[in-house]
């Protein structure tokens, strides 16, 4: 311990620290919800159906012809709430590791719900001629709101309370910089590098 290195914990690096410590586990699960979450969101356009191509009849076939694949419907509703429901779980687990819960739930949920608007708006403009049947509405809403939501998260997660952990940080160990390949220099320390 006498080896001159900086013994100083704080709250932040103790994140740091914890981040190698979290069972690998939860790493995969993390991937597999948020993945399994993109993949309800590119299933749904393809349950869109035209209403050119209605076909006339009962009930029941214009209904049918409204949700193309029910399901294919189905299996895009359980894949997002699997991985919603396992974001919100792993969220509540490990909800004193700000940086872990951003980087492993938070930005990748803000990306594939991006990537799922994304493809909503492409099935509906490129394959629909722009109409938003009933199905392509809900999901338009639901990757939309998770957009927001995980968008939300991200942003007061790192620009709150991990900015405010890493200014902790800083005013007692000094400013830090991350150095010329990563290594992490004290600030002074680079100035006379």
């Amino acid at each position: 311990m006498g080896d001159g290195t900086n013994e100083v914990q704080t709250r932040y690096v103790r994140m740091l620290l914890a981040l190698d410590e979290i069972p690998e586990l939860y790493k995969l699960l993390a991937a597999f919800f948020t993945w399994i979450l993109l993949a309800g969101f590119i299933l749904f356009p393809g349950t869109f159906a035209s209403w050119n191509n209605q076909p006339a009849g009962s009930t029941a076939s214009q209904i049918a012809a409204v949700i193309n694949h029910v399901p294919l419907l189905v299996i895009a509703w359980i894949c997002t709430g699997i991985g919603g429901c396992g974001m919100i779980w792993l969220w509540w687990r490990w909800h004193d590791n700000y940086i872990w819960i951003v980087n492993r739930i938070f930005v990748p949920g803000l990306l594939n719900s991006f990537a799922g608007v994304i493809s909503t708006l492409t099935n509906v403009y490129g394959s629909q001629g722009g109409f938003f049947s009933t199905t392509a509405k809900s999901t338009i809403i639901v990757t939309g709101v998770l957009t927001v939501i995980c968008g939300i998260l991200v942003l007061v997660y790192q620009f709150g309370l991990i900015r405010n952990l890493r200014k902790e940080h800083e005013s007692i160990v000094g400013p830090e910089k991350a150095g010329q390949y990563g290594e992490g220099v004290p600030e002074e320390m680079k100035r006379d590098v």
